[in-house]
């Protein structure tokens, strides 16, 4: 097997970090400055069943309003509502919630109990599963934050465009 001179391996390191730069720079670019609001009653709510499989008891009617996005997609803000209902939630990303109407009530794995109200936060890491016992209609504000991208899948950013550059 042939391998590279220590001078061409140097200038593709080199390469990698002026192409990881300008894709840092490119990403920052197109950053939106314009902000977003929505009124709960003016939301566009779309049907968001619960998976049968986490359903305990009662029959919930869920549904969720898209409100807005990180320029880079890691964090989506949504309204979440759902009917009277007992069910386990198991959170595939950060989650930070706000009640906005209704309560609720939140076994963690370890049996603490909190019971949230209108104007509570709280926080459920990724992975974690939760009972939630909801006596009447919740509404909440949620904030999805999944993980970030990491070197590997910027540098492949980069070089997709590049191509792109190159062939177009």
């Amino acid at each position: 097997m042939k391998t590279l001179p220590a001078a061409a391996l140097a200038l593709l390191a080199g390469l990698a970090l002026v192409g990881l730069a300008a894709e840092i720079r490119l990403h920052e670019r197109d950053r939106p400055v314009a902000s977003t609001a929505v009124r709960s009653g003016g939301a566009a709510f779309v049907p968001a069943p619960i998976p049968a499989e986490w359903v305990v008891s009662g029959d919930p009617v869920t549904e969720v309003a898209g409100v807005s996005q990180t320029h880079d997609g890691s964090a989506q803000v949504y309204l979440w509502r759902t009917t009277a209902s007992t069910f386990r939630w198991t959170h595939h990303a950060d989650e930070i919630i706000t009640i906005l109407d209704g309560e609720v009530f939140v076994t963690d794995a370890d049996g603490r109990r909190h019971h949230l109200t209108p104007g509570d936060v709280a926080h459920f890491p990724v992975g974690s599963v939760q009972l939630w016992e909801v006596p009447r209609t919740l509404l909440k504000s949620a904030i999805l934050k999944h993980r970030s991208p990491t070197l590997v899948e910027a540098s492949l950013r980069w070089l997709r465009r590049a191509r792109a550059l190159v062939a177009g």
